[in-house]
C-alpha cells in the first residue's frame, strides 16, 4: 500500500474554483488528489477506485465521512494503461489497453497483494495505444461492456476495433454489441429503459466546427453507428465520402460541439439535486486539442422528457476554460450514495465533488457551541455537527419514560429549537444525506430536516430482541451500524448493520467477547472500533461486508476507559474516547497508544462529537444537562 499526492495539488486547484460557473445552490469542492484521475467506480463500502492512463489504479478513502478524502492509496502500479475500472459483486475489474483483469474483494483490505491476486479474464483487446484507453461498465444484464476505440483518426477497423463488446463477468461469451464506434470513452445505462448510452468522439482535422461529437443510444445488439463512413453525426470525411455505408446506420440522439471531447458521464438518479435533474445525463467534456479556439472543458447536461427521450442539452458547470486559458479537464462522472457527484480531472490530478444545498465550507463559521456551554438540556446523550454550523442534540428527557425524548437544534447564533419530539430515550445520532439517524431504545428512527420521523428498523426486524440500542455510525454507502448495549449483565449485547434497503444484519452477538457494545467508529473498509461500556475496553471488529451472515473477527486493542461511551477521530487522525461513569475523555494517537487524559471531573461524559470547525469536541454531560465544548486545537 502506498499513499500518493496529486499533480497540481488541491491548494492550487482550490484557488481556481471561484472561476467556475454553475446553477444557484450548487457548489464544487476538491474531494481528493489523484494523479491522472480517469474512470471512477464505487466500492461496496464507499471507497472510490480510480483508473489512469498510466500504470496505476488508486483507492480513495473517506473514513470520517466529511465528503473529503482522507487517504489515496496506490493498489496497482504495473498496468498497461489502466484506465477502465468497474465493481461487480465486490470484485474490482480493471481494463488495460490489452486485457481485462479481476481482483477479489479490495474493500476488505487495501493492503492485500493485488498483483498476486490478479486474474486475467480476457486478453484479446487490440494492444494499440491510439484510442487504447478502455472504459468499462456492468449493465443491468450483469454483463461487462467494454469500449474499444479505432487505432487511428480515420481508417478501416479490423476485428473488434471501433466497437463496444460485452462478456460475462468471468470473461466468457464475448460478443460485439455495437459497431462503428470511433472512440467511446463513456458508457452508462438509462434509468427506466436500461438502454446503453455512450459518448463518441468524432474525426479530427476536418475543421474547427465539424464533425460534431456524439451521444448515442444502443437499445439492442447489432446496431452500427457509422464510423468510418461517417466522421461524426452525418458528416462525411473526404476520403470516405464515396464509400457505401452500411444500411440502417444509427445517428446520435444528441450532438455536442465539434472537438469538445465528451468522455465519461452518468445518468443522475440521486435525491440531492433538484427533482428536474432526475434521469438527466451529466457529461464531462475534456476539451479540444486540434481547434483554433479551445472549446469544452466543462460539464454538460442532457435533459430528458417523461418518455425518456432527449429534450435538449445545456451547460451545467463551466469555467475550467477561462478567458481562453485552460486550467482543468473534466474526465469522468460518478454518483455518490448521498446524491452528490464526483468529477475526475486528469489535468490537475484531482477529483471534485459537486453538491447541491450544502453551504460552502469557506463560509462556515463556528457556532456559539464552539466556545460556550449550553445549559438546561434534559439528559443530552449525543450530538452531531452539520457542515452549515448547526448542531443536532438528542435529549432523553426522563430516562425510561416513553414519548418525552427529542432532537434539539443548536443554531450558529446560540439559539435552540426543537426539531423532533415524541421520541422515547434517543441516544446515538449520526447524519447521512442531510438526514439524521437515531437509536431510540429498541428501534432506529430517521428524522428529516423538516422534523418528519420514519422508523427504518423496528424491534421485530432485529435478529435478537433489542434492549438498549445505543450508538449509531454510518459508512460511505449509507449502511447504518447500531450498537445494542444489552442489559447490565451483557445479555443481548450486539452490533447490527442496517442496509439502505432496510435489511438488518447482526454482525456480533453477546458471545463476541464485547460485554456491552456502545460507541462505534468506522476504522476502514468493513472495520469498526467498538467501545465496551461494560468493561472499559476498546475493540476492533472486522467483518465480511458482503454477507448476510458475516464472519467476524474481534480484537482487543486497549483498555482502562471505565464505562467507555463515545468514540471519534479528528481531522489529524487522533482518537478520542469518553468515559460516561467517571466523566473523563482520553486522547490516543492511535488505538493501541497509551491514553492521555484531556478532561475529567464531569458528571457523565456521553457520546462525543466534533465541531464543524474541527477545533472542539462537543461533549454532552448527560447528568449535568449540558453540552460542553472541549478545545483540542
Amino acid at each position: 500500500m502506498q499513499a500518493v499526492s496529486g499533480f497540481a495539488g488541491s491548494a492550487e486547484v482550490e484557488a481556481n474554483l471561484g472561476k467556475l460557473k454553475m446553477p444557484a445552490g450548487f457548489k464544487v469542492e476538491v474531494y481528493a488528489d489523484v494523479p491522472g484521475a480517469r474512470q471512477m467506480t464505487m466500492g461496496t463500502n464507499g471507497n472510490v477506485y480510480v483508473g489512469s492512463r498510466g500504470k496505476n489504479v488508486y483507492a480513495v478513502v473517506d473514513k470520517d465521512k466529511d465528503h473529503k478524502a482522507d487517504q489515496v492509496v496506490t493498489i496497482l502500479d504495473d498496468l498497461n494503461v489502466g484506465n477502465g475500472v468497474a465493481m461487480h459483486r465486490g470484485n474490482l475489474y480493471v481494463a488495460e489497453q490489452n486485457r481485462i483483469t479481476r481482483y477479489a474483494a479490495p474493500d476488505f483490505d487495501l493492503n492485500l497483494p493485488f498483483k498476486q491476486m490478479r486474474e486475467v479474464i480476457y486478453d484479446k483487446l487490440p494492444n494499440k495505444f491510439h484510442h487504447g484507453w478502455r472504459y468499462i461498465a456492468f449493465g443491468p444484464d450483469e454483463k461487462l461492456y467494454v469500449t474499444i476505440g479505432a487505432p487511428c483518426n480515420i481508417c478501416n477497423p479490423e476485428g473488434i476495433e471501433a466497437s463496444i463488446i460485452r462478456m460475462n463477468a468471468d470473461g466468457s461469451d464475448v460478443e460485439t454489441y455495437a459497431k462503428g464506434v470511433r472512440n467511446s470513452v463513456g458508457i452508462d445505462f438509462q434509468p427506466g429503459t436500461n438502454t446503453l448510452h455512450f459518448t463518441d468522439n468524432g474525426v479530427d482535422m476536418m475543421g474547427n466546427d465539424i464533425p460534431h461529437d456524439e451521444f448515442n443510444a444502443a437499445p439492442k445488439k447489432g446496431m452500427h453507428f457509422g464510423f468510418p463512413f461517417y466522421a461524426g453525426g452525418d458528416a462525411r470525411q473526404q476520403d470516405w465520402a464515396s464509400k457505401t455505408a452500411p444500411k440502417d446506420v444509427s445517428y446520435p440522439v444528441a450532438e455536442f460541439q465539434a472537438h469538445s471531447a465528451n468522455l465519461g458521464f452518468k445518468f443522475y438518479t440521486g435525491q440531492q439535486f433538484p427533482s428536474e435533474y432526475q434521469g438527466d445525463a451529466i457529461v464531462a467534456q475534456h476539451g479540444s486539442w486540434n481547434r483554433d479556439t479551445p472549446v469544452g472543458y466543462q460539464l454538460m447536461r442532457v435533459k430528458y422528457d417523461a418518455q425518456h427521450q432527449v429534450e435538449s442539452s445545456e451547460v451545467f458547470i463551466e469555467g475550467w476554460l477561462n478567458n481562453g486559458e485552460v486550467w482543468g479537464r473534466p474526465t469522468d462522472v460518478l454518483q455518490m450514495p448521498d446524491g452528490s457527484l464526483l468529477i475526475s480531472d486528469d489535468y490537475n490530478g484531482v477529483i471534485y465533488r459537486v453538491s447541491y444545498g450544502e453551504q460552502a465550507t469557506a463560509s462556515v463559521v463556528p457556532s456559539k457551541a464552539s466556545g460556550t456551554v449550553l445549559n438546561n438540556l434534559q439528559m443530552p446523550e449525543s450530538s452531531i455537527s452539520h457542515r452549515d454550523g448547526r448542531v443536532f442534540i438528542t435529549e432523553i428527557g426522563e430516562f425510561g419514560k416513553d414519548g418525552d425524548g427529542k432532537v434539539t437544534i443548536l443554531n450558529k447564533d446560540g439559539s435552540t429549537k426543537t426539531l423532533a419530539d415524541g421520541l422515547n430515550d434517543p441516544k446515538g445520532i449520526d447524519m447521512f444525506n442531510n438526514q439524521l439517524y437515531i437509536a431510540d431504545v429498541d428501534h432506529v428512527v430517521r428524522v428529516d430536516f423538516d422534523g418528519k420521523k420514519t422508523i427504518i428498523a423496528k424491534s421485530s426486524d432485529f435478529q435478537d430482541k433489542p434492549i438498549f440500542l445505543n450508538d449509531i455510525e454510518i459508512d460511505g454507502l449509507g449502511n447504518v451500524y447500531v450498537s445494542d448495549s444489552g442489559d447490565d449483565d451483557g445479555k443481548h449485547g450486539a452490533i447490527y448493520k442496517i442496509t439502505p434497503a432496510g435489511k438488518v444484519i447482526q454482525i456480533v452477538n453477546d458471545k463476541s467477547g464485547i460485554k456491552r457494545p456502545n460507541g462505534l467508529l468506522m476504522d476502514g473498509p468493513n472495520k469498526l472500533l467498538v467501545a465496551d461500556f461494560g468493561t472499559g475496553k476498546l475493540f476492533q471488529v472486522v467483518f465480511d461486508g458482503a454477507s448476510a451472515n458475516p464472519k467476524t473477527e474481534v480484537t482487543l486493542l486497549n483498555s482502562g476507559f471505565g464505562a467507555a461511551d463515545g468514540l471519534l477521530r479528528d481531522a489529524d487522525g487522533i482518537l478520542y474516547i469518553s468515559d460516561w461513569a467517571n466523566g473523563k475523555v482520553w486522547q490516543l494517537s492511535e488505538p493501541k497508544a497509551t491514553p492521555q487524559l484531556i478532561t475529567e471531573g464531569h458528571k457523565s461524559a456521553a457520546d462525543i462529537a466534533l465541531s464543524v470547525d474541527g477545533k472542539y469536541i462537543l461533549m454532552p454531560d448527560m447528568k449535568a444537562g449540558q453540552l460542553i465544548p472541549l478545545a483540542i486545537k
